[in-house]
């Protein structure tokens, strides 16, 4: 008997499939960035996200209706075909989910590293600009900086790049002395 793929497991070969079609046409910058605009148009649009995931719509009606998106934002024919397959296989519904499998795959083949900064203020962009520059010189690799501010932190940041974590907060750090003075740590 088979094995059933999950959600995830599905959303993974649909990604790799797309990127190995995409190196093999020398078009994966394109297409990362297709992939990227339907998945904002999805977030930004519930008409668009109804289209693509909901299954109420039928597959003529989806077929249709992405055809009239992807002539109107002007994909490409490997885009176009990927959503016919994913139309056809009744899968547009975990696109978010090959969006971030897909995402994940193209930056590794690029060689870019995704690192999750959160702050407890708005960095400026020279202070971005200084991290992104460290974190290149550690890890010898591009570096995609994803920010997001945490005002709960107090003071500093936690910065996240694959599994290695560095938490410089002022929460933290508080929490470690409370341990401390409570004579549980350190």
């Amino acid at each position: 008997m088979a094995k059933k793929l999950n959600r995830a497991e599905l959303a993974k070969k649909y990604a790799k499939a797309l990127l190995q079609e995409a190196i093999e046409h020398k078009d994966a910058d394109n297409i990362a960035q297709e992939v990227q605009l339907i998945s904002r148009l999805m977030s930004d649009s519930s008409e668009m996200n109804m289209l693509m995931t909901s299954r109420l719509v039928n597959s003529y009606d989806r077929k249709k209706g992405v055809e009239l998106v992807a002539e109107h934002i002007k994909l490409s024919q490997i885009m176009r075909h990927f959503l016919g397959v994913l139309i056809e296989n009744g899968r547009t519904f975990i696109f978010n989910e090959i969006t971030a499998a897909f995402i994940r795959m193209y930056e590794e083949y690029k060689g870019i590293l995704s690192v999750s900064v959160v702050s407890a203020q708005i960095l400026n962009d020279q202070t971005q600009q200084r991290l992104t520059d460290t974190l290149k010189a550690i890890f010898n690799k591009e570096i995609r900086l994803n920010v997001k501010v945490n005002p709960a932190l107090i003071g500093g940041l936690t910065v996240q790049a694959g599994s290695l974590m560095a938490d410089a907060s002022v929460k933290t750090k508080l929490q470690k002395l409370n341990l401390i003075m409570k004579g549980v740590g350190i």
